[in-house]
């Protein structure tokens, strides 16, 4: 089994809820040489923070 094949069969077989975690960090080592590759690891886990009913509250007045 090639390289490419056991990566396909593990995010094939990966929980819907660890996707976006797994796009950050594919991304993060295809970019891992370019400014913005620390921002993309990290946009999984903030954008949980940014979707809180709690930060349009916060931020509702800027």
């Amino acid at each position: 089994m090639s390289k490419q094949q056991i990566i396909e069969n593990l995010i094939s077989s990966a929980p819907d809820k660890k996707l976006d975690i797994i796009i950050a960090f594919i991304q993060f080592v295809l970019n891992e040489n370019s400014e913005h590759s620390n921002s993309l690891l990290s946009e999984p886990s903030l954008s949980r923070d940014w979707m809180k009913e709690e930060e349009d509250t916060a931020w509702q007045d800027l």
